[in-house]
């Protein structure tokens, strides 16, 4: 009768009996994991502090992204080889370790404007340069090639065996220069030197008509295997506008490198007339409601809408005075010229490469990229001409021209305008 309630008793609470066992066996598994874990994660932290696996990792990090790299860079007037320098993050100890390799060398007298020269740095700490190529002209390179133990450089003079000849193309112009210029095989940078020239005195957005026409001669050079390898200067441009001719000759002596026209006058003015290729002039120097306060006011600059980063030039020649916010304007350049004209430019989305206060620009080299920073409903320019302190309409600024041959070097300019004319004959019956 005993046994027989004990059973009925255990039939009765079986279920309870065997959720408190499986609870109790859950308990002992749990604490047996985080026993586990606990010991584990002990474990992973004394490996992370081994001293052999972060220098393992710090050599493998260091590998994912390249040890080395090239910069070219284009001189600037003014630019000298420790100037150049001071751009690169590398210690004081090792700008005197090249100038002295490089200024004691005779191959590298001096460095010139438009020069190339290629760096290669090593950026494994410390940072160090351990090559220079120095661009002499289009057949002759100079590289200075370091010796790591030593901190010295090796110099190799390498000689191209280029031939020179010339190109001449010429086409009628139905969208754009640009796209004109593209469809005759003419090299992207060479249609930018192109407008660059011209930019002194013919607005490409409103001077340049459907059906008008442009004219080029450029060098071309050619290796061994009569493959063309790189182009040379422009020696000769045209653009015919509306019926009107507009010739330019490249003209060289010791003392200079420029264009000119037929009476042997730069085509370089005080500022240029649009310090911005393919841009369209979206408000006019003068009063109009302001987009963004809604009041009208006047409008002291010229306003150019291009897509955002366009490159922005330097009108002109001169002084950074300013490269920082301007409030409304955003991001702003500040350049004077001269005694007389200084110019603003505004909205950038950020300065061009080396642009602070105190750097010397040249015409024609960019300075930003068009942004719309500040008060701004898009992406455009800002353009500001300032004359003896006075805003004024950069649109009918007329302005200076640059310098006129005289004497022996117009005379030398005259031989070479005929000799020009009569390889742009020849050119012509050749590609006839």
């Amino acid at each position: 009768m005993k046994i027989q309630l004990i059973n009925k008793t255990l039939r009765d609470y079986i279920h309870l009996l065997i959720v408190a066992i499986s609870i109790v066996f859950i308990l002992l598994i749990f604490n047996f994991y985080s026993s586990y874990k606990k010991n584990e994660l002990l474990y992973f932290e004394k490996v992370l502090k081994n001293t052999y696996l972060n220098k393992t990792l710090d050599t493998v990090v260091e590998n994912l992204s390249p040890r080395y790299q090239v910069i070219k860079y284009k001189v600037n007037e003014g630019d000298s080889l420790e100037k150049i320098l001071n751009n690169f993050e590398i210690s004081n100890q090792e700008k005197r370790i090249i100038l002295k390799n490089i200024l004691n060398n005779k191959k590298i007298n001096k460095i010139f404007e438009n020069q190339t020269i290629s760096f290669q740095i090593d950026r494994k700490e410390p940072v160090k340069i351990v090559e220079i190529n120095f661009t002499i002209n289009k057949t002759t390179n100079i590289i200075f090639k370091r010796d790591i133990l030593k901190d010295k450089f090796a110099v190799t003079k390498i000689e191209k065996n280029l031939r020179k000849d010339f190109a001449y193309k010429e086409s009628v112009i139905k969208n754009s220069l640009y796209s004109s210029a593209i469809k005759e095989k003419i090299p992207p940078s060479l249609i930018v030197e192109f407008a660059r020239i011209y930019g002194f005195q013919i607005d490409f957005q409103r001077d340049i008509w459907k059906n008008d026409m442009f004219q080029i001669i450029y060098e071309n050079f050619f290796n061994d295997d009569n493959e063309a390898i790189e182009t040379g200067n422009i020696i000769y441009a045209n653009l015919i506008l509306q019926g009107k001719e507009y010739p330019l000759y490249f003209f060289k002596n010791d003392q200079m490198s420029d264009y000119f026209d037929e009476r042997g006058q730069s085509i370089k003015k005080t500022l240029m007339k649009t310090p911005i290729n393919g841009a369209r002039l979206s408000s006019s120097f003068g009063k109009r409601k302001h987009p963004i306060l809604g009041f009208t006011k006047m409008h002291t600059g010229t306003d150019f809408a291009a897509p955002l980063g366009t490159p922005i030039m330097a009108s002109g020649d001169g002084v950074v005075i300013k490269a920082s916010w301007c409030g409304g304007g955003g991001n702003c350049v500040k350049i004077k010229h001269n005694s007389i004209y200084s110019t603003v430019y505004a909205h950038l989305s950020k300065f061009g490469r080396g642009i602070k206060k105190g750097t010397r620009v040249k015409q024609g080299q960019t300075i930003g990229y068009v942004g719309s920073t500040g008060m701004s409903t898009g992406p455009h320019l800002h353009y500001e001409v300032i004359e003896n302190g006075r805003k004024v309409n950069s649109q009918k600024l007329k302005l200076p021209s640059g310098k006129t041959l005289k004497g022996i070097e117009r005379k030398e300019f005259e031989i070479i305008k005929i000799k020009t004319n009569v390889l742009k004959s020849e050119l012509i019956d050749r590609t006839s």
